[in-house]
């Protein structure tokens, strides 16, 4: 399954999913809301959704940081 980043378009919130589709990760988005609610994952005119990797391999490291 792929890897999607998804974004409230005010900068609000963000969030990582792993899902098959575009769709699909709205959908996941939309499972998982938080205070945000529902609404700002199912209107695309609300947030965006990128593609980060479209891969078979099970990890991926996000972020890493230098101490």
């Amino acid at each position: 399954m792929a890897i999607f980043k998804l974004a409230a378009l005010d900068g609000t919130v963000s969030m990582v999913v792993r899902a098959r589709c575009i769709s699909c990760a709205r959908a996941v988005a939309v499972e998982h809301a938080g205070p945000e609610g529902t609404r700002v994952w199912r209107d695309s005119s609300l947030s965006s959704v990128e593609l980060v990797r479209e891969t078979d391999k099970t990890a991926l490291i996000l972020r890493a940081e230098w101490i």
